[in-house]
């Protein structure tokens, strides 16, 4: 399975105890305006520039879409979500809004990236104290406590 990943996103997964693992069954495709987000990460040495120089030593798949679609995002979003649209596969972002836009006008399959973790669980690659383990480390890790995403994140995790 493969999934065209944005910066945020990519910076949670590479924030996930199992990334390893993730990267070993999952595809993880980025875009060029991605490489130079995570670029302008990778200066600074605190959590997510490390995590962003950790990603960018990997050889990860880089490609780029023929056609843009029309969304009012910035660079990076809209050049994810074409892709993704034209590889037919998923789109992974955090950005709850970015993802709203995109529904609204094009038929794109697009998750957050916890999504990948609870197909690890899914697929019985990590028990659910793991899952819910990681998505607390990513919350701590991203500085996103009181983030609603990975709040909602962690309520559907212990649900299961």
């Amino acid at each position: 399975m493969k999934f065209v990943v944005d910066t945020g996103a990519m910076l949670s997964l590479a924030s996930s105890l199992h990334f390893g693992k993730i990267r070993s069954l999952y595809e993880l495709i980025i875009t060029e305006t991605i490489e130079h987000e995570l670029q302008q990460f990778a200066v600074y040495n605190d959590n997510l520039g490390l995590k962003a120089q950790e990603v960018l030593k990997l050889k990860l798949v880089k490609k780029m879409p023929r056609h843009l679609l029309s969304l009012p995002l910035e660079k990076g979003e809209i050049e994810v979500f074409s892709l993704a649209y034209e590889e037919k596969c998923i789109a992974l972002t955090d950005d709850a809004h970015a993802a709203r836009v995109l529904r609204e006008k094009f038929d794109v399959r697009v998750r957050p990236s916890f999504y990948v973790l609870v197909l690890l669980y899914k697929h019985k690659k990590i028990s659910k104290e793991e899952l819910i383990q990681d998505i607390d480390s990513i919350l701590i890790r991203r500085n996103w406590l009181n983030g609603a995403l990975w709040e909602y994140a962690r309520r559907e995790m212990e649900k299961l």
